[in-house]
């Protein structure tokens, strides 16, 4: 082969393996960016919660077995000393008895829902061990962010940010939402380019403000029963603390009871010069908007 046309062949290769390398860029790009939060991706993952942890096993008390046989037998002879000292009208008393607690049941089953609405009092933490945590995937409790941007060669593209380094509680009271305060660690936050992900941190401020805080300021009144399955959408107002800064927002949110488990999506959107945020620059991207959405999907179990 002539030198000229080892040349050619050359460029040609090189050509290749250049258009190959931006095909696989532009692919990582414009990968689909992970779908906004739902409630019903929340309920699904709380759900397959409850089904696994019903299909275990539960552990055999022998001793708490024993003394329950101990009391069924101590049971059997009294009620036989005493059906051979009653007479006739004892046993239509008992049948009387047994008719009434068949309908005390039949109440109780029918007042199920507002049982259920009065046993949620009492304080509940973020679930941190339920689901798993991928910036494509999170199935469990997480918070982050979604920013439009135009990118170079590219277009329009949606940034998306995403940490499971989420805790906090709720706490509920007579129907009645009383307190939430939620902390993200944003120095975990991660994006779908490492490149980003560097210009994120410092535009939030990590190294001196690495958490951010939401805090309740109403309390949030639940209007009626919560019935399983049944949803819920609520207005949250409160305190939100970014990069050392703090603003009243409010929030939709959406929950669900979902067995043992409170499932709570939202989102609300903020401007980055309220807490002092610069926009973002990376090389790759033109232009980002000076707002984003903030979004969470928390599971919440009673501590």
């Amino acid at each position: 082969m002539s030198p000229r046309r080892r040349t050619v062949v050359t460029v040609v290769v090189l050509i290749v393996i250049v258009a190959a390398a931006a095909a696989v860029g532009v692919w990582r790009v414009l990968g689909d960016a992970p779908e906004e939060v739902s409630l019903a991706g929340a309920v699904e993952v709380a759900e397959q919660a409850q089904a696994e942890a019903e299909a275990e096993p539960a552990t055999p008390d022998t001793g708490s077995d024993a003394r329950q046989g101990d009391d069924a037998a101590q049971d059997a002879e009294d009620s036989s000393e005493t059906g051979d000292a009653g007479d006739g009208d004892t046993g239509d008393g008992a049948a009387d008895a047994t008719g009434g607690d068949s309908g005390t049941d039949d109440d109780t089953a029918s007042d199920g829902v507002a049982m259920a609405t009065a046993e949620l009092d009492g304080t509940w933490a973020v679930d941190a061990e339920t689901g798993e945590f991928t910036l494509e995937d999170a199935t469990g409790s997480f918070a982050g962010f979604r920013v439009d941007e135009e990118l170079a060669r590219i277009g329009a593209f949606t940034a998306v940010g995403r940490t499971g380094d989420v805790s906090g509680t709720l706490v509920i009271a007579e129907e009645s939402v009383t307190s939430v305060e939620i902390e993200v660690d944003l120095t975990t936050l991660r994006t779908d380019d490492s490149r980003r992900d560097g210009a994120v941190q410092r535009a939030l401020g990590t190294s001196q403000h690495p958490t951010a805080t939401f805090s309740l300021s109403e309390e949030l009144h639940i209007e009626g029963a919560v019935e399983l399955g049944e949803s819920i959408s609520l207005m949250a107002s409160g305190d939100l603390t970014v990069n050392g800064i703090t603003q009243p927002v409010t929030i939709d949110i959406e929950a669900q009871l979902v067995g043992s488990l409170i499932a709570v999506v939202g989102s609300v959107e903020i401007t980055f010069a309220d807490f002092d945020v610069a926009v973002p620059q990376v090389p790759i991207v033109l232009s980002a908007e000076d707002h984003g959405i903030m979004e969470f999907q928390l599971l919440f179990r009673r501590s």
